[in-house]
């Protein structure tokens, strides 16, 4: 049986604060092979067992995840993984939250290959954005709402036109 593991290699836990609710994990490696679950590449992986408790709230039972991964454990050990998990929620949760509240991509109807252009349009003015978040001096203004409402009101029409025009005059020319 893999899983639950059975050979144990190490291990790691942290507990903090985030949101004013206190976290709890824990992260076990233990070693497996590509063939062995059907994964190219895997040289290990781990069981993560999450617990939050909201204050005020019966206990929620803990969550227990499996994570695979391509390192070897002298390469990447228990709580670096742990770590690892931790900042790619970080990410994702930064980028998503910026292209489904402001950018709408959750709202999108647009289908097939042009869905991926528009993804990939958004990423690019998340990224301009983000750096224009960085320098911009107001920081009341910092914010994504900031950015796109200083582009559309500002010495800026082209680059907004830019990227909210739905057919360019240049295009013509092709």
């Amino acid at each position: 049986m893999l899983f639950p593991p059975q050979n144990k290699t190490s291990s790691a836990q942290t507990s903090e604060i985030n949101r004013g609710r206190p976290e709890e994990r824990g992260l076990t490696t233990f070693a497996v092979s590509a063939t062995g679950i059907c994964f190219p590449f895997a040289e290990q992986a781990a069981q993560l067992t999450r617990s939050i408790q909201i204050p005020g709230k019966p206990a929620k039972e803990a969550e227990i995840e499996y994570l695979v991964c391509s390192r070897s454990t002298t390469q990447m050990n228990a709580e670096q993984m742990l770590q690892g998990d931790r900042n790619y929620w970080g990410i994702e949760n930064g980028l998503h939250q910026r292209l489904d509240v402001i950018a709408g991509e959750d709202r999108s109807r647009v289908r097939d290959k042009a869905a991926l252009n528009l993804a990939v349009i958004r990423r690019a003015v998340v990224s301009v954005a983000v750096r224009w978040i960085g320098h911009c001096k107001d920081k009341r203004r910092a914010t994504m709402s900031g950015f796109y409402d200083s582009m559309s009101a500002q010495n800026n029409p082209k680059a907004f036109k830019l990227l909210t025009v739905c057919k360019p005059s240049w295009l013509d020319h092709l």
